[in-house]
């Protein structure tokens, strides 16, 4: 009888610490869940600003733009300048500045999102862009974008895209 009730005492302990080791795991499990999703709303956020920002180029929207990005936005366009004049580092100015709109595409542009995936505060998306231009001609191009967002804003802007085509399209 006594070795039947320590080994009762025996699998309470046993029971009890697995059960306590348990609730402690689902402790960390829940708080774990819960980071996952303010993480989650922070990285849909980020990339609900990255679509906004999309949509306000595709339209040149230049007063939207300018409320989308920081103070110390930067704007940096893969290639080599002496190649592609557009190519390297540019600032909030030069950016604005290359909304035309209607000068350079008169019937409007497509310029569509197709993927985009977030992490920490960048948001990388890939991009088509479709339109004709004032010249006549088509102009379509694939693009990758790098976004950095702060504070509900880009700070900065990395653009990977076939700068070749770019180029002898507009002279650049």
């Amino acid at each position: 009888m006594q070795n039947f009730f320590r080994t009762g005492i025996y699998w309470a302990i046993i029971i009890f610490g697995a059960v306590s080791c348990n609730s402690s795991v689902d402790n960390e499990q829940t708080k774990h869940s819960i980071e996952q999703t303010m993480d989650n709303t922070e990285l849909t956020k980020n990339k609900e600003v990255v679509k906004e920002f999309v949509e306000a180029m595709q339209i040149s929207n230049v007063d939207k733009l300018k409320t989308m990005i920081t103070d110390d936005f930067s704007w940096w366009i893969i290639g080599k300048p002496e190649y592609l004049a557009t190519a390297g580092e540019h600032d909030t100015k030069y950016f604005l500045s290359f909304f035309k709109g209607a000068e350079l595409f008169p019937d409007g542009t497509d310029f569509t999102i197709t993927s985009m995936i977030a992490e920490d505060n960048k948001v990388a998306a890939e991009a088509e862009f479709k339109a004709k231009t004032a010249m006549g001609t088509d102009y379509e191009n694939y693009y990758h974008f790098l976004f950095t967002i702060e504070n509900g804003k880009v700070k900065r802007m990395k653009e990977y895209m076939d700068t070749y085509h770019a180029k002898v399209t507009f002279g650049l």
